[in-house]
């Protein structure tokens, strides 16, 4: 890795101090902000960025504490990057109930065709809870089951999908636990496609956050958890099947746009829930809730997330953060720019933090270089801690150099060196002449004392000294 302190510029950026200490991982093509926080979520699985991590704190000394929750787990969440807003008894691992349908809905987009029809089975049929009251036999599109999926809450539809994808909830439920471990869930284990079981069926409230994360990054399965009604065709009966969405946060919440909410006895109420306001996302997860009590409870912990936190923008999609040097080109240097915008939620009101950016190569660059090309990675801090690592493109293309540019630009590398060789061995002659010279002078003198005086005119030697 090839780390270039060209671009460290440390900034106090308006905004107030970072709230949560953590590392910015990753990966998330970037299509927008909720689908850069999904991709750094699944890192390599998103793209091949560097990614981002989850980041875990507590708030600031200088943001008061959240209302009170009656729930035995709760997180608060920035939707775009993770960033921990509050926590709460957020890695014990506790039944999840209907919030399992989250993973259930996404395996299902990711891995089925919308128009895909599959029929309703025996193991479908009749199942309690819930229900889209399905008859057996009876046909209906991916797309119809996921809505009754995520707004009537149908456990029939769910074990519909399972069968129809999978060929068995078997197969989908080990489905769900390998996604579940691609995403880095460590304490979320799968049992069912509905949430009915209790028994080695959990999760955390971050667990559920991160995935919560990647599901509302995913358009179709954001635009289904954020139908209030939906109408679907019931030709047996000759009308329609009116179904509207279980979630009252949806329904009660000014700027609410999902998730999923749930109920059973072991777990009690367990809500995920997401509002937007003012371009920030929050995503919100109680377990072990009131069922009731639990959306005012959502509801003011979203309340002091917005009034007490703002965007801090780190780095603009698409801007120039400086440039990197090009082997064999018809240019020395390219400027890189950052292939998607960052920001961090910092604490309205406060001194602004110190923000450092560095470009990172991971090998030298080499002509020829095409625009776009991801050429190293931009790490960003917020006071020392790393909170984003943005892939960097190439911002214009670099032409190889001709050859014979090539081999004059070769030579002027070697010509000091070649410079420098000659003046020595120059130096070294001379020297060696010189001493020559003082040698010669000295057996002259020599020569001249051993001889009579009397006859040294007859036979002096030529004196060196005369050359």
């Amino acid at each position: 890795m090839v780390a270039l302190a060209l671009a460290p510029l440390v900034a106090a950026l308006p905004g107030g101090t970072p709230v949560a200490q953590g590392a910015g991982a990753p990966g998330r093509g970037q299509a927008g902000a909720a689908a850069a926080a999904a991709a750094t979520v699944q890192g390599t699985e998103a793209g091949g960025s560097t990614g981002r991590a989850e980041t875990a704190a507590a708030p600031s000394s200088a943001v008061p504490a959240p209302p009170p929750q009656d729930a035995r787990a709760a997180i608060l969440v920035d939707g775009a990057t993770g960033q921990v807003l509050y926590a709460r008894n957020a890695d014990v691992a506790m039944p999840m109930a209907s919030t399992t349908k989250i993973m259930t809905a996404l395996l299902a987009i990711e891995r089925g065709d919308l128009e895909q029809e599959i029929v309703t089975g025996e193991r479908a049929f009749g199942v309690e809870g819930s229900s889209l009251y399905l008859a057996l036999g009876e046909r209906r599109t991916l797309e119809e089951l996921l809505y009754g999926l995520m707004l009537r809450s149908a456990n029939d539809a769910a074990v519909a999908i399972a069968e129809g994808l999978a060929g068995s909830v078997e197969t989908f439920v080990g489905w769900m636990n390998q996604r579940a471990w691609d995403l880095g869930l460590r304490h979320t284990r799968f049992a069912d496609p509905h949430g009915l079981s209790s028994r080695d069926h959990y999760t955390s409230a971050r667990d559920l956050a991160t995935l919560a994360r990647v599901a509302m990054a995913n358009p179709t399965f954001r635009r289904i958890v954020g139908t209030r009604e939906y109408r679907m065709p019931w030709p047996e009966k000759r009308a329609e099947r009116v179904l509207q969405n279980h979630n009252r946060f949806l329904w009660r919440y000014e700027g609410a746009t999902g998730v999923k909410n749930g109920y059973t006895r072991a777990a009690r109420g367990a809500l995920v829930a997401s509002a937007r306001r003012d371009g920030v996302e929050l995503i919100g997860v109680l377990l072990g809730a009131h069922p009731t009590g639990m959306y005012r409870d959502m509801a003011r912990l979203m309340d002091w997330g917005f009034a007490h936190f703002e965007p801090l923008q780190l780095v603009r999609g698409g801007e120039t953060v400086g440039s990197v040097p090009v082997d064999g080109g018809r240019r020395d240097r390219v400027p890189v720019v950052a292939a998607y915008g960052s920001r961090w939620l910092v604490p309205r009101d406060e001194p602004a933090p110190a923000v450092e950016r560095a470009v990172q190569l991971a090998e030298p660059l080499r002509a020829p270089l095409a625009a776009g090309t991801r050429v190293g990675t931009l790490v960003v801090r917020v006071d020392d801690q790393v909170v984003d690592r943005i892939p960097l493109l190439s911002g214009a293309s670099v032409a190889a150099a001709p050859a014979w540019a090539a081999a004059r630009h070769a030579l002027a590398g070697w010509a000091e060196p070649a410079l420098l060789a000659v003046a020595a061995v120059l130096g070294l002659l001379v020297g060696v002449r010189w001493r020559r010279h003082v040698m010669a002078r000295r057996r002259w003198r020599r020569r001249v004392a051993a001889f009579d005086p009397m006859m040294w005119y007859a036979f002096r030697p030529r004196d060196p000294g005369a050359d």
